[in-house]
């Protein structure tokens, strides 16, 4: 047991494969998690992105596979054997004891003799000082997730998990605790891995982002290049908005691929392309693309789709969305910010195109 607790190093799935009676709900999974880093597990729910954190803090057990920290081997061992805590979204505070006494009890049971002072620097660390006398009925949703952190902290693990800690907060809370958990995890260099299916949160707080589907890793790396470079159809739509077209690259043109989609032709960066040939999705953001009353033609550069028909335009203050559909290509999404009064004077029936720079689009396995 000692063994395991000492465990030190990056986190290593070799192979995790979690099967049940009726379905696989881990596939034969591996990762590496960097000691110290801010990892975010991202996928819908049933990808398996639960089971994962389950099997790395002991509570369940791969089907087959190994689960590392370092060079030990945890796979077998227990929960209370490994140097993981986790935060859960229910936070699981005790309700009669002080937000102090809900914090020291970790080092009290492990016969620690200083628990009250180890208690009362974690609670320093998450701000919480001046509540430390309070139960946790007194506290907001927020402060509460507070104190649960600072309880799996207080143990010193070499790993925090967190699985869905910020879902039952509200919009302004779940912002604010973004940022607080982000500034912790910095200030006390653990290695964090946070399960969630909230896009925005990911993208926030981790420094590594892996999207699960199925299962399985459909793509991971930075939250910045998940975002600009998605490598699969699922990724491009599950982090935020894509126009996406269904096409078959044509020919090549120096730096440049032809995709012909939609009875266009379409430009494509090769670095930017999961695909030299054959099928291939091709995909722009809607941030990244501009609306147009008349066809932009060869100022494009190839570039443009239409003519269609605007369907809806929504004003939100910073920018303004547009809604066009495309003969043979669909709803296109178009996302302008408000800089100045340059705006497009069109209203829902007008006819419109839209173009994008041929460096912003991405292609994708279909």
């Amino acid at each position: 047991m000692a063994e395991f607790r000492a465990a030190k190093g990056d986190l290593v799935l070799e192979n995790v494969t979690k099967s049940f009676t009726n379905f696989t709900a881990v596939d034969d999974l591996s990762m590496t998690v960097p000691r110290g880093a801010f990892f975010a597990l991202l996928g819908p729910s049933g990808c398996g992105k639960t089971t994962t954190l389950r099997m790395v803090a002991g509570l369940e057990q791969p089907t087959s596979g190994r689960v590392l920290i370092g060079d030990t081997d945890l796979t077998g061992s227990r929960p209370y054997e490994r140097p993981v805590n986790t935060v859960f979204q229910s936070y699981a505070l005790f309700p009669h004891l002080t937000v102090r006494d809900n914090v020291a009890f970790g080092p009290k049971r492990r016969g620690a003799k200083d628990a009250q002072a180890q208690a009362d620097a974690t609670l320093a660390l998450v701000q919480l000082t001046h509540l430390a006398g309070r139960k946790p009925t007194q506290l907001s949703g927020g402060q509460q997730q507070r104190v649960a952190v600072a309880r799996a902290l207080v143990n010193h693990p070499e790993v925090l998990l967190l699985d869905e800690p910020l879902g039952a907060l509200d919009l302004k809370l779940r912002r604010e605790m973004q940022v607080e958990l982000k500034r912790i995890q910095t200030e006390v260099g653990l290695t964090f891995v946070h399960v969630t299916h909230d896009q925005e949160e990911a993208m926030t707080m981790a420094d590594t982002v892996a999207v699960m589907n199925l299962g399985k890793i459909e793509q991971m790396g930075a939250p910045e290049v998940l975002y600009d470079l998605p490598r699969t159809k699922f990724v491009a739509n599950f982090l935020g908005q894509s126009n996406l077209l269904s096409g078959h690259v044509d020919d090549t043109d120096g730096e440049h691929i032809i995709v012909s989609a939609a009875h266009h032709k379409l430009r494509l960066r090769k670095s930017r392309a999961a695909a030299g040939s054959g099928d291939i999705a091709f995909g722009v953001r809607p941030e990244k693309t501009r609306i147009h009353n008349t066809d932009p033609g060869a100022s494009a550069a190839g570039n443009s789709i239409g003519p269609g028909t605007l369907l809806d335009v929504s004003f939100t203050g910073v920018a303004t969305q547009y809604l066009v559909d495309v003969p043979d290509a669909g709803r296109w999404a178009v996302y302008e910010q408000n800089l100045d009064l340059d705006r497009i004077d069109s209203r829902p029936g007008d006819t419109v195109w839209i173009s994008w720079d041929p460096g912003h689009a991405f292609g994708v396995r279909p």
